[in-house]
C-alpha cells in the first residue's frame, strides 16, 4: 500500500528544490531545468505544507469552500466504497499558496515573519515567470537568482520546522552555508523587488481609478 501523506509530499519537493540547487553549483552550462525545477519545487513544497498547518488545526481550513467540503464529508461516511472527499466530489479543490498563508496567520493565529513572507512572494513571483512566460538571465543573473533562492529556502524551513514536528528530521541535511554578508546583500534585494513590484502595482491602480473618475488620463493625456 503506498501512502504519500502531505508532510511526505512537501518535504520531498523542498529536499527536490535543495537538491537542484546544489547540482546548479557544479553545472557549467545546461542547468536551465534545474533552475526552473528548483524554483517549482520550492514553491510546490511551501504551499503544500502551509496546508498541512491548516489540516493539523482544522481539516476543512484547507479547502477553498468549506461548505463543499462539509457535504462531501457527510456523504463520505455513509458511503463504504469511497476513501477520501475527493471520491465524492471531484471538483473539490483545496486553497492557493497565498490564501493558505492567511489563513495560517488569521484562522490559526500563527505570526508571519516578514522575511518567510517576502521570500514566499518572490519565489512566487519567480516561478509565475518560469510557468507563464520567459526567462532570460545571464551567468552572473543566474549566480545571483541561486543565492536568492537559497535564502528562500533557509528562510521557509526556518519558519515551517518550528510549526511541523518531524521535518528538521527528514530535512536535516538538506540545508545551505551562506555567509552573513551573502544573506544580507540578496536579502535586502529581494525585499527592493517585491517593494518595486508592489508599488508598480499600486501605481496602476490609482492610475485605473483616476481615469475612470476623470475625463483625461493619468499623465494629463486627453
Amino acid at each position: 500500500m503506498l501512502k504519500f501523506t502531505l508532510l511526505d509530499n512537501g518535504a520531498d519537493s523542498l529536499k527536490s528544490a535543495y537538491e537542484n540547487l546544489e547540482t546548479l553549483k557544479n553545472i557549467a552550462e545546461g542547468g536551465q531545468h534545474r533552475l526552473k525545477d528548483s524554483v517549482i519545487f520550492l514553491n510546490h513544497g511551501v504551499e503544500l505544507l502551509l496546508k498541512l498547518i491548516l489540516k493539523k488545526h482544522s481539516p476543512p481550513l484547507m479547502f477553498d469552500k468549506i461548505n463543499e467540503y462539509l457535504e462531501a464529508k457527510q456523504k463520505l461516511k455513509k458511503k463504504e466504497d469511497a476513501k477520501t472527499v475527493f471520491d465524492i466530489n471531484k471538483k473539490l479543490k483545496t486553497v492557493s499558496l497565498f490564501e493558505a498563508l492567511t489563513r495560517v496567520e488569521y484562522l490559526c493565529d500563527i505570526d508571519i515573519p516578514e522575511n518567510f513572507r517576502g521570500s514566499i512572494l518572490y519565489v512566487n513571483k519567480i516561478r509565475n515567470q518560469f510557468m507563464h512566460y520567459e526567462v532570460e538571465l545571464d551567468e552572473q543573473e543566474t549566480e545571483t537568482l541561486v543565492t536568492k533562492l537559497q535564502i528562500c529556502y533557509e528562510e521557509t524551513i526556518e519558519f515551517l520546522e518550528k510549526h511541523i514536528e518531524d521535518l528538521d528530521d527528514i530535512i536535516q541535511d538538506s540545508r545551505f552555508e551562506l555567509t552573513t554578508e551573502e544573506y544580507e546583500e540578496q536579502q535586502a534585494e529581494i525585499y527592493a523587488e517585491i517593494y518595486y513590484e508592489d508599488m508598480s502595482l499600486e501605481e496602476m491602480r490609482l492610475e485605473a481609478e483616476y481615469e475612470e473618475a476623470n475625463a483625461g488620463d493619468w499623465y494629463g493625456r486627453p
